[in-house]
């Protein structure tokens, strides 16, 4: 059984306030915000009791990613993800797989051809996000560690195989999927698909740093 009973993620300057609030002994492992790639292998190593992440960086790509990264892993199903707050008392459990999530509160509807489709919080791109699918240049609409929203081929059709290549080449994270959902639009080019991609056995921590880098501030 792992020698660490907590793992705690959070940017530097917050670790040393909600170190308190978790117990500063020697079981206790901090990692900077920063570095996800390494908080990932220490907690694949260590499988610890705990993982608790910071509020704003469970909120961002790169903590979303992370997030989805242990969930996906089946050796780390008993290992519990809290979020915290630094300023304040706020604490929760994010739920694992075949637990009934907490309640939600109202949102706005998603449109109808997006209905269904959205298991990770996704995030508007910059125009200059390049990407293709299929080898086929494709325009980003928006992104997740989980699937995507692109405009491209006009010959994508649902339940059709997509490879996605986001980035140049010579740094490209490649991402396997299928279309769930498409609608053909018109552009300056002539027909196009606007298309919704779930990724399978997506790198989270790989399209979360391109996610990161690329989106709308």
């Amino acid at each position: 059984m792992s020698e660490a009973r907590l793992i705690l993620i959070a940017a530097p300057e917050l670790i040393p306030a909600l170190r308190e609030r978790v117990g500063d002994d020697d079981r206790v492992l901090t990692f900077a915000d920063s570095e996800p790639l390494r908080a990932m292998e220490a907690i694949s190593a260590e499988r610890p009791r705990v993982i608790a992440l910071e509020r704003l960086f469970a909120a961002s790509p790169r903590g979303a990613a992370l997030i989805a990264r242990i969930k996906g892993d089946p050796s780390l199903d008993a290992s519990e993800i809290r979020i915290l707050s630094h300023d304040s008392s706020y604490q929760r459990v994010s739920p694992r797989r075949g637990q009934r999530p907490p309640p939600r509160v109202a949102a706005k509807p998603p449109q109808q051809f997006d209905r269904g489709t959205r298991r990770a919080p996704r995030f508007p791109m910059k125009a200059s996000a390049q990407a293709t699918v299929n080898g086929e240049p494709a325009r980003l609409v928006d992104l997740s560690v989980l699937g995507v929203q692109l405009i491209g081929p006009d010959s994508l059709r649902p339940k059709h195989a997509a490879t996605v290549t986001l980035g140049p080449a010579d740094s490209a994270v490649v991402a396997a999927g299928t279309v769930v959902w498409a609608r053909t639009e018109l552009s300056r080019r002539g027909p196009a698909a606007r298309v919704g991609i779930d990724f399978a056995e997506p790198d989270t921590a790989a399209i979360g740093e391109f996610l990161e880098a690329n989106r709308q501030r």
